[in-house]
C-alpha cells in the first residue's frame, strides 16, 4: 500500500478515531425481542475499555492467547477488540467443531483465557479442559450458571460491564499508541495436509493492508451513501468474515448481525444492507430457491424469468442487442429484476463472494437476474484478500484484479505466488510448515492460474490436497482417511469435496475381514457411523463407493512414499463419485 493510504499504524488506532468521529451514531445492531437495536460507537469503546480492562486484572499480559468462540454478535467484535487492547492476541474458534477439536486448539495456541457465548459451547470447552487437566478462566456471555468445576474460573460478561468504568486507565488509546503493523493481532487456525490445523498468525498490518485495498476500491461506489449498511453472517472465525468486520470499522460502516442461515432472507430485507459477503453455498441455494419458486409461477412468469437470465447473460458476455431486445431488456428489468432485488431489500451495491470458487453459470445466473455478485480470492495466510471483482471491474469467470499493493507471480510449476504486507508472519510454533509455505519471499498458495489479457487472475486448479467444501469451509482429508482405514474392514480410503456442499469417499474393502456373514455394505456404514460420531458437521462423510482395486505404486494410484495419488484416482473414480451427489 503506498504510504498515502497507511494512515494507520494498527487496528486499535482506527477504532479510537472512528469512535471519536461518530461517537453516539449506531455501530453494531442486533435483534433483541424481535427488534435490531445498536450499540453506538461510544457505547462499544465503553464496552471494549471495560473488557480490556478486567483482562488485564486476570492475567493477561503481552502476546498472551485468548480463544474466542461464540456466534456473529456485537460482543465477538467487542471481545476482539477487547483482546489486543489487553496486549493479548485473539485466537477465533468455529461454533461447529468438536470438544476434541477445542481440546487441540487451547493446547497448541497456549490459550490463557477462553471467551464463550452460549452453555452449549461452554459444554463442550468444559470438556476440552477436563481432558487437558487445566486451570483455565473463562468469560461466559450469555446468562447461565455452570455447575461449578475446579479447573474453571468462571467470569460473567454482565457482571464485568457492570463494573465502574476507569476513567484513569484506557487500555485501547495505550495499545493504539505503542502496537505497530507487524504485531500479532489474531491467530487463525486453517486445517493442513497432516489433518492437525496450522495456527495463522495475521498481523495489524496484515489486515489494514486488506482494508486498506478494499476502502480504495468500494470507495467511489460507497461515498455517495449516507450511511453504509453491512450484514454479517458468515461464521467471524473466519479469516473473510473477521477482516471484513475491520473494512467496515475502517470505512466507518454500521454492522447488523444476522440472526441465523435460516432467516438470512428475511434479515435481509428487514435491514436492507449495502454490502454481504457469502461463499458460493449460498449462492447456488439461493439460485435454487428463486427457480424452485418460479417453477410454481404461470409459464408466462417463466418464460420471462428465463429470458432475464438470457438476455442478462447476452449482454454480460458482450453481445450486441438488438433495439427489440434491448426495449424488452428494460421491460424485465422492471417485472423481473426488480422485484428479485426488493428480497434483498433493494439497495444492495455487493454481494461479495469468497472463500471457495464460484461456479460461472451460478454467478452469470444471479448477476443477469440483477444481483451484484462479485468474486474475490484468498486464503488464510494472505490476509486473506489476494484479488477481488467490484462494480464496474467484474469478470464472473475470473477472481479480478489483485489488491492494491500486492504482488502476484506465476511460479514455472503455474503455482500462484503472492508477497504483500497481507501475507501471514507465519504459522504458531510450526518454523519447518513456515519455511514450506514460502519460496523466498514468495508466499505458495498451493492454487494453479494464469492472468488473462486484462490482468485479472484466473484459478484454473489446486496444488493442494485440502478441500475447500462450497461453503468455503478448509478440511483435511488426511484426518479422515486416518480414521476410516483405522477401523475393522476397511484397508484404503480417500475422501473427496472440493466445491461440493458435503463429502463422499471411494473404500477399498479389507477382503480378509469381509464373509458372507457380515456383508461389506454393514460393515463400511457401520464404521461410517463411529467415524461421523467423531467428527464435525462439515467433516461427515455422507456417502461414499466401495472398489476392489487397491491403490498401488504398481497402477499409479500412490506415490513411492505411499501417498495417494488423487488426480489419478479421480480420473478413474470421479464420475461415480460426482454421481453420489444425484442420488
Amino acid at each position: 500500500m503506498s504510504d498515502s493510504i497507511q494512515k494507520y499504524q494498527n487496528l486499535l488506532s482506527v477504532f479510537c478515531d472512528q469512535a471519536e468521529k461518530y461517537a453516539d451514531e449506531p455501530y453494531l445492531w442486533s435483534k433483541n425481542k424481535k427488534h435490531y437495536q445498536f450499540l453506538s460507537w461510544n457505547d462499544t469503546y465503553l464496552r471494549v475499555k471495560k473488557l480490556a480492562n478486567y483482562l488485564k486484572k486476570i492475567g493477561i499480559e503481552s502476546d498472551s492467547k485468548v480463544m474466542l468462540i461464540s456466534e456473529n454478535r456485537p460482543e465477538w467484535q467487542i471481545s476482539d477488540l477487547a483482546i489486543m487492547a489487553a496486549d493479548g492476541i485473539s485466537v477465533p474458534a468455529y461454533t461447529t467443531i468438536t470438544s476434541q477439536d477445542y481440546e487441540y486448539l487451547i493446547n497448541h495456541s497456549e490459550t490463557k483465557v477462553i471467551i464463550v457465548s452460549s452453555k452449549l459451547l461452554y459444554s463442550k470447552v468444559e470438556l476440552a479442559l477436563n481432558k487437558l487437566k487445566i486451570e483455565r478462566d473463562v468469560i461466559i456471555i450469555d446468562d447461565f450458571g455452570p455447575k461449578k468445576n475446579n479447573l474453571i474460573t468462571i467470569h460473567k460478561w454482565d457482571d464485568i460491564q457492570r463494573e465502574p468504568a476507569e476513567d484513569d486507565i484506557d487500555q485501547i488509546s495505550y495499545q493504539a499508541k505503542r502496537k505497530n503493523r507487524k504485531d500479532v493481532a489474531c491467530i487463525i487456525y486453517t486445517s493442513g495436509t497432516s489433518g492437525f490445523p496450522k495456527g495463522v498468525m495475521l498481523s495489524h498490518g496484515s489486515i489494514l493492508h486488506n482494508c486498506e485495498g478494499a476502502f480504495e476500491i468500494l470507495g467511489p461506489e460507497l461515498n455517495d451513501i449516507e450511511n453504509v449498511l453491512f450484514l454479517s453472517w458468515l461464521p467471524l472465525s473466519h479469516s473473510y468474515e473477521h477482516t471484513l468486520q475491520f473494512y467496515n470499522l475502517y470505512s466507518g460502516n454500521q454492522i447488523y448481525y444476522a440472526e441465523s442461515l435460516d432467516k438470512l432472507l428475511q434479515n435481509l430485507s428487514e435491514v436492507r444492507p449495502h454490502l454481504m459477503s457469502a461463499v458460493p453455498r449460498f449462492y447456488e441455494s439461493l439460485l435454487q430457491k428463486i427457480s424452485l419458486q418460479i417453477s410454481k409461477e404461470s409459464k408466462l412468469k417463466q418464460k420471462l424469468f428465463n429470458d432475464t437470465i438470457a438476455l442478462g447473460r447476452k449482454l454480460y458476455e458482450y453481445e450486441k442487442l438488438s433495439l427489440g431486445s434491448k426495449m424488452y431488456n428494460k421491460i424485465l428489468s422492471l417485472l423481473v429484476r426488480k422485484k428479485i432485488g426488493s428480497r434483498f431489500g433493494g439497495r444492495l451495491v455487493g454481494l461479495i463472494s469468497g472463500g471457495a470458487a464460484l461456479n460461472y453459470d451460478v454467478g452469470i445466473s444471479l448477476y443477469s437476474l440483477g444481483i451484484p455478485i462479485y468474486q474475490g480470492y484468498g486464503q488464510t495466510e494472505s490476509g486473506p484478500v489476494i484479488s477481488v471483482n467490484y462494480p464496474k471491474n467484474n469478470k464472473i469467470d475470473t477472481v479480478g484484479r489483485l489488491l492494491p499493493n500486492t504482488d502476484v507471480k506465476i511460479s514455472d510449476e503455474s503455482e500462484i505466488l503472492v508477497k504483500g504486507e497481507n501475507v501471514m508472519n507465519g504459522y504458531f510454533k510450526d518454523p519447518d510448515a513456515t519455511k514450506n509455505a514460502f519460496s523466498g519471499e514468495w508466499l505458495k498458495t498451493g492454487d494453479v492460474g494464469v492472468f488473462d489479457k486484462d490482468d485479472y487472475l484466473v484459478i484454473t486448479d489446486r496444488m493442494k490436497d485440502i478441500i475447500v467444501n462450497s461453503g468455503g469451509d478448509n478440511i483435511s482429508p488426511t484426518k479422515i482417511e486416518t480414521m476410516l482405514v483405522m477401523e475393522p474392514g476397511i484397508n484404503q480410503a480417500m475422501v473427496y469435496g472440493d466445491g461440493e456442499k458435503y463429502l463422499v469417499a471411494i473404500i477399498v474393502i479389507d477382503t480378509s475381514f469381509v464373509n458372507e456373514m457380515q456383508p461389506s455394505k454393514k460393515i463400511i456404514d457401520e464404521a461410517l457411523k463411529r467415524v461421523n460420531h467423531q467428527l464435525s458437521a462439515i467433516e461427515k462423510v455422507k456417502n461414499y463407493i466401495i472398489v476392489d482395486e487397491e491403490f498401488t505404486v504398481e497402477n499409479e494410484m500412490m506415490t513411492p512414499s505411499m501417498k495417494i495419488k488423487r488426480y489419478k484416482v479421480l480420473e478413474k473414480y470421479e464420475d461415480a463419485l460426482r454421481a453420489l451427489y444425484t442420488i
